[in-house]
């Protein structure tokens, strides 16, 4: 029989696939037998639960990892078992996502396992960098200091998310109620005045043909248009699968004048903030390094640092691949230099990331400011246009009127 199976080690981090056993307990004595600790075995198919059904009522937002991650950090810190602090994290947490992913903690807890494992089987909550740095956390027995760090990048990084959003929120607002003013406009107040003009024997005006021209287009295709759109946003997710096409992107995006700025300063102020955060509790460059590109979104960065990565396993240094790479800035890949030539690694890369998002941030700010007043701008305009378009044939019918 088909056996799917989900498992956990420090050097691999989270895997899952299939496998071909008589029994699940066959499946798990096999792992634990390879040096996995297994997570979950389970048949192929099973009836949809209503997690399956409606996902986003049980998915742990951003922010409420970064208050269990805070949370718990404050009572290991204090002393207070583990499960006690569970069961006060699960009373307090108005999360169904994270009450159910805590019920499940506390059981794996109760039955021998450790925070990390339990953490692990649930890798849609966890990343591999979160269980990994809990691990060495218990491992060195500094465990509410790990989770203080995990607290801080989390926290540094739903910041930026918010910050981005809120960035965002003004424009689209201005510009979707300025959408449905334009539509209500265009179908209800414009047509009954046509007709009156039309029966009045007044010239309807070029720019009024337009309008009218475009909105009978728009609604004789409309079935079309969604089509389209819907063939293309299918055609896309089916090319993003494609490694060529995503690196293609990776890419674009990266060497964009705008975006380029905010993915290169985000990824790198990600990236220098875990490797300071793994080098402070003890863990390797190299395994510090490897756990940092997994938080890496950008393939054309990943593939940089995958090179990196590569150097350091073969006894060269984390700075020399870095510098053949025109994507870093200049001033990244210096201060890296200097951290390894000092020895100061670890705060270098504390400094990197701090001087980063304050960038990121001074760059959001600097593109609200522009955006403001281009999208009323912009907006102001196409609805005057519209608006002028209908007062025209109004202004055209007054004068043909005896």
């Amino acid at each position: 029989m088909q056996y799917k199976y989900l498992a956990y080690n420090l050097d691999e981090g989270i895997i899952k696939g299939w496998v071909e056993a008589r029994n699940a307990a066959e499946v798990r004595d096999d792992l634990v037998e390879h040096g996995y600790k297994p997570l979950d075995v389970s048949t192929g198919w099973h009836p949809p639960t209503v997690e399956d059904l409606m996902p986003s009522l049980f998915k742990v937002g951003t922010g409420e990892l970064v208050r269990f991650s805070r949370q718990l950090a404050t009572m290991v810190t204090s002393g207070a078992s583990l499960i006690l602090t569970l069961e006060m994290l699960h009373s307090d947490s108005n999360s169904r996502g994270m009450k159910r992913t805590l019920t499940a903690i506390r059981k794996t807890l109760d039955e021998g396992g450790s925070l990390s494992e339990a953490l692990a089987a649930h890798p849609k909550v966890f990343s591999s960098l979160y269980v990994s740095v809990v691990q060495v956390g218990e491992m060195t027995g500094r465990l509410g200091l790990a989770l203080e760090q995990l607290s801080d990048i989390l926290e540094a990084e739903n910041e930026a998310k918010q910050k981005a959003i809120r960035t965002m929120m003004y424009p689209l607002a201005i510009i979707s109620l300025s959408m449905v003013t334009l539509f209500v406009l265009m179908t209800v107040a414009l047509p009954p005045l046509l007709a009156v003009f039309e029966n009045m024997g007044a010239e309807i005006p070029a720019m009024t043909r337009f309008i009218v021209s475009a909105m009978a287009a728009f609604k004789e295709h409309f079935v079309a248009l969604i089509v389209s759109a819907v063939v293309f946003f299918i055609g896309f997710k089916i090319l993003r699968r494609i490694p060529s096409f995503r690196r293609a992107m990776a890419m674009a995006m990266a060497r964009s004048p705008i975006l380029g700025s905010f993915i290169v300063s985000g990824e790198i102020s990600r990236l220098s903030r875990t490797l300071s955060l793994l080098l402070e509790a003890g863990v390797t460059l190299a395994e510090a390094l490897k756990l940092a590109i997994g938080g890496i979104k950008n393939q054309i960065l990943r593939d940089v640092f995958l090179e990196a990565e590569e150097s350091l396993l073969t006894g060269h240094g984390l700075s020399d691949p870095l510098k053949n790479h025109s994507i870093l800035p200049t001033m990244f890949v210096e201060l890296v230099t200097l951290g390894e030539q000092s020895n100061s690694l670890q705060s270098t890369m504390s400094d990197v990331a701090d001087a980063y998002q304050k960038q990121l941030e001074r760059q959001l700010d600097s593109l609200l400011g522009m955006l403001e007043p281009a999208s009323t701008v912009v907006v102001g305009g196409i609805v005057g246009f519209i608006a002028f378009s209908m007062f025209v044939p109004i202004y055209s019918g007054l004068n043909a009127v005896p």
